[in-house]
């Protein structure tokens, strides 16, 4: 909403700047160049009378009385947020824009096809669907809701659990029938195994469940990707055994292009998949509605079936 009051502009810019870490970030969500913000903080701590940041070359600081400023800052980015969601909240009808997060192979087969399904019953709504694979700040980059897959870390966020991922362990024929044998977990480590890596998590540590109790197994191959589409497609091409989220393999085993194996023992430790969104004592309706669908759409479409 437009803002008539300077003073008001300059303290949510402030909040901003902070939040972000830096006055480039800050610039880019709010629209404007990097010389207005600076000129808009530097016109804030002139009327002030002292620096709010401390600056060096990598980072700002908050000073002792940018700490001061920021409570109020705060203080007027909520109140101004709740007449926003209130205006919201009030209307007849469920419309706007939503910006959601998610990621991607998840995305791709949980939430796209989805997406079009909500749309439908709310024709308008438009969606911002972002699929990708970071930790996305969802306050920073204003994300309404974003779907999320592992253990939360403690925050300010709301979580919804929707299910856990159901993993299967599965390979091409063509690898199998060159492969060494493979009738428990433990001969895995004779094989071509496929895993997920990023920069911040290895995914190769595999523990299977039996009558005989649980059995983990670190795996090794020539090929770790940090996207489970592409593992798939890997593993169709007979680079080696993979374990996976069933839903991501797709048609793939009803056409045996990948077969199951292991079928004594159930693969375990599967990792929970929430819908997150940001607290807000007044939610707008769109946000809810949003919410309340996924929350009911999305936990047939993880059996994989």
């Amino acid at each position: 909403m437009p803002l008539e009051n300077e003073n008001m502009k300059e303290l949510v810019l402030f909040s901003h700047i902070n939040k972000l870490g830096s006055l480039s970030a800050a610039a880019q969500l709010l629209g404007i160049s990097r010389s207005s913000v600076s000129k808009q903080l530097a016109a804030l701590e002139k009327k002030i009378g002292s620096r709010l940041f401390n600056r060096t070359t990598r980072k700002i600081v908050l000073t002792e009385v940018g700490r001061h400023i920021l409570q109020e800052a705060h203080k007027i980015e909520l109140a101004l947020q709740t007449i926003e969601h209130i205006s919201e909240d009030h209307q007849s009808e469920i419309a706007g824009m939503l910006k959601v997060s998610c990621p991607s192979a998840q995305g791709r087969v949980h939430l796209v096809p989805l997406i079009a399904k909500f749309l439908a019953r709310y024709p308008k709504i438009t969606v911002n669907l972002q699929l990708e694979d970071r930790f996305v700040d969802m306050v920073a980059e204003n994300v309404d809701v974003s779907i999320r897959v592992g253990h939360l870390a403690d925050s300010s966020l709301i979580a919804r659990k929707i299910g856990d991922l159901s993993w299967m362990l599965c390979a091409s024929p063509e690898y199998l029938k060159y492969a060494p044998s493979l009738k428990a977990p433990s001969d895995l480590v004779h094989h071509r195994c496929l895993f997920y890596r990023n920069s911040k998590w290895v995914m190769n540590t595999w523990t299977f469940a039996s009558q005989k109790g649980e059995e983990s197994i670190t795996v090794s191959g020539p090929l770790a990707i940090n996207d489970p589409s592409a593992l798939v497609s890997a593993a169709v091409e007979h680079a080696g055994v993979l374990l996976i989220d069933k839903a991501l393999l797709g048609d793939t085993i009803g056409q045996g292009k990948l077969i199951p194996i292991l079928s004594g023992y159930q693969p375990i430790g599967g990792l929970p998949m929430y819908i997150v969104f940001p607290e807000k004592e007044f939610m707008p309706a769109k946000t809810r509605a949003l919410i309340n669908f996924l929350l009911e759409e999305i936990p047939p479409t993880m059996q994989g079936e």
